[in-house]
This record gives C-alpha cells, sequence and structure tokens, in this order.
C-alpha cells in the first residue's frame, strides 16, 4: 500500500513539472524582427593643397683632403734630419724641409760633372785655335780658285766637342738635381697624415717617405640618388654641412659631381669644397650630413606614402562621404612623402586610413582630418 501511494506522488510530480514547463514556453517573449546597424569604416583624411615647392635633397658624407701626396725618395741614401713638424699631424709651410737625405755622394757627382764640363769647354777653345790654324796654312799652299772643305775646317771637330760641352752641361744640371732632392721640400701648406721613415733610415730609390695633405681645401663627397639629378643645378650652390653630434656648422660651396654614376647604388657623387684655413674647419674624416637646395616644382600636392594604396593610385573621400581610387602621376618620391604633379585638385579629401578593403563607391566616416577630430573641432567652435 505504501509503495503504490509513492507511484502515485510521482506521477503527480511529474505532471506538475510538465504543467508548469509548458506554461513557462507560452508565456516566452518573442523577438521582434529588426534591421541590423550598417558598418561605417572611420577614417582619417588630409586636404590636397598645389603649391610650388622647392626640392631639398638630403646627402651624407665624410670630408677628406682635396689634395693628398705620397712623397717617395727620389735618390737613394741615409736620412740625416728631420724637421720638427715631421711628426704624424704635424703642419708645415709650402717650401719648408721636412727631411734631409745624406748628400755627400750627390755633391761629389756634381764636382766630378762640372769638372767634366770645364773639360769640354777647354777642348772646345783648342778645337776652334786648331780650326783657325788650319785655315791659315790652307791658305798658303791652296791655289786661288781652290777653297776649303770640313774637314780643313775642322767642323766635325768642332760640332763634336760642343756636343760633348751640351752632354756635360746637361750632367751638370741632373747632379745639381739629384743634390737638391736629397731634401723633402713641403709642395705646399699642409699636415703630416703618417710618417714613413726617421733618423738613420736607410731609403732607397722610389722609397715611401711620407704621406701628407694640403689643408687649404677639403672637399665632402656627397652620393645622391640618381633620380634627384633632374631636380638640382649645383655648380657654385652654397651649402651648410653639419656634424652628426654636437651641433656644429661649416660652409661649403658645390664644385662639381663626379660625372659617373656609382655602379654599387646607381647614384651621383656630388663635391662640395671647404676652407680648410678657417679657424673652425673640420678635420678630415669629420662625418657630416646636410641638404642641398634643388629646383622648384610647381603646382605639386605633397602626399604622405600611406596615402597610396597602390604605387600610382589614392583614395579620395568625395563630398557624399564615399570612396574612389584616383591615378595619379608622382614628380618625385621623398623619404616620406611623394609630390604629386597630376591626378588631385586643390581642397580634395585623401584617405590616410589603412582599409582592410577599398570598394569603389563605399561610404565611410571622417573623424579626424588634416591631423584634427571633427569633433574637438565643433566642440572648441
Amino acid at each position: 500500500m505504501k509503495r503504490i501511494v509513492q507511484i502515485w506522488l510521482a506521477i503527480i510530480i511529474l505532471f506538475a513539472g510538465a504543467a508548469i514547463a509548458f506554461g513557462l514556453f507560452k508565456m516566452r517573449a518573442v523577438p521582434v524582427p529588426g534591421v541590423p546597424p550598417r558598418q561605417v569604416a572611420e577614417v582619417e583624411t588630409i586636404t590636397a593643397r598645389k603649391l610650388d615647392m622647392r626640392v631639398m635633397i638630403p646627402a651624407q658624407g665624410t670630408v677628406e683632403p682635396a689634395t693628398v701626396t705620397r712623397a717617395a725618395a727620389e735618390v737613394e741614401g741615409t736620412v740625416i734630419a728631420v724637421s720638427p713638424d715631421y711628426e704624424a699631424g704635424g703642419n708645415f709651410k709650402e717650401g719648408e724641409v721636412l727631411l734631409e737625405i745624406d748628400p755627400s755622394d750627390y755633391k761629389a757627382a756634381l764636382a766630378q760633372a762640372e769638372s767634366s764640363l770645364a773639360d769640354a769647354k777647354l777642348q772646345v777653345v783648342q778645337e776652334e785655335m786648331r780650326a783657325e790654324q788650319a785655315v791659315r796654312d790652307w791658305s798658303r799652299i791652296a791655289r786661288p780658285d781652290q777653297t776649303p772643305n770640313e774637314l780643313v775646317q775642322r767642323i766635325p771637330q768642332l760640332a763634336a766637342v760642343r756636343a760633348k760641352v751640351t752632354a756635360t752641361e746637361a750632367a751638370v744640371s741632373r747632379a745639381m738635381r739629384d743634390l737638391e732632392r736629397t731634401k723633402l721640400r713641403a709642395p705646399y701648406d699642409g699636415r703630416i697624415r703618417q710618417k714613413l721613415v726617421d733618423l738613420g733610415t736607410r731609403v732607397a730609390k722610389a722609397g715611401p717617405l711620407a704621406e701628407f695633405y694640403a689643408t687649404k681645401i677639403l672637399e665632402v663627397r656627397l652620393p645622391v640618388p640618381r633620380q634627384d639629378a633632374d631636380f638640382f643645378d649645383l655648380r657654385g650652390q652654397e651649402i651648410i654641412l653639419r656634424a652628426s653630434a654636437g651641433g656644429r656648422t661649416w660652409k661649403a660651396v658645390v664644385d662639381r659631381t663626379e660625372g659617373e654614376i656609382q655602379r654599387a647604388n646607381r647614384s651621383i657623387m656630388v663635391v662640395a669644397r671647404i676652407d680648410g684655413t678657417a679657424p673652425d674647419a673640420p678635420l678630415p674624416g669629420q662625418f657630416v650630413h646636410t641638404e642641398i637646395e634643388g629646383l622648384v616644382i610647381p603646382h605639386v600636392v605633397r602626399v604622405p606614402r600611406r596615402a597610396f594604396v597602390k604605387s600610382d593610385r589614392v583614395v579620395v573621400v568625395g563630398d557624399g562621404h564615399t570612396i574612389t581610387t584616383r591615378q595619379v602621376k608622382v614628380a618625385r618620391s621623398e623619404q616620406d612623402d611623394l609630390l604629386v604633379s597630376e591626378g588631385l585638385e586643390d581642397g580634395e579629401q585623401l584617405c590616410v586610413t589603412a582599409l582592410t578593403a577599398v570598394i569603389e563607391g563605399m561610404e565611410v566616416k571622417i573623424v579626424a582630418r588634416d591631423g584634427k577630430e571633427l569633433e574637438k573641432e565643433t566642440a572648441s567652435k
């Protein structure tokens, strides 16, 4: 009996739960169908402005001497004297004797050459006297209708001794030059970069003595991309060189280009000259950078690279806040911007936001223009 009561209670509870569940199902809220909100991309734009822009071409290079000399011995011998300025970094003046090679052998050679010259001149005088005597002797024994020939007049003998004088004079000149070459004289005002011999060094002919450079004019070689060559007229232009650190500046004047394209990087080398005599002149090896002033390009728009979806296409936002791609002509590429000469009108809005997909006629919402948020602009008004 007790078990039957339990069974009936279970059945009643089951039916009660089912009834409650059915009631709750009937009372559920039925969602009302609606239209999902439309997604509009938010973008930032810049305003196209046509301007006449002067091209500034960045360049950098290292200051070096315009003239560098590696001096070599023109005669052989032992170095017997050096100048106090004959040290790395030593300054010298034009004509100063930097070192001297033992001149003893060359003085002896000069004396011997001068002796040979004196003998040759004596032979000329003697031969001229013999020629005069020979002509007188001929006139006494010859018939009136006979004339003396060259041998009688000793013309060949005279030519030989006179040629000997010329040769010995050349030998004297050579000996004098060799004696002078025992002294290494500075060809210009400059500075020693490296000394290669010292006191007591035995040097051979053509042996290296020193490396030095002229301090009057310094140069800096500035590589410029080949495509920028169309935008400058350089010769005589003054530029400002800046140190990479410290903020120091120097004036330089563009002297020339090297007249060929560098094979390694397809650039043109522009050479500027610096007055090395100025008190604040840079030292050779100084790394500098500058901007070279180029030509003026008329009616171009400066467009940042991020506004381009392809190498020659930008995204323009129309008045109806719809976008379209526009093909443009790029006049020049710079590091962060491109100068556009055709394809854009003054005042047009260019999209600079990277879009996942660019669809012609797609609607967008401009949230910032020329770097300013529109809401802030409205609030400030």
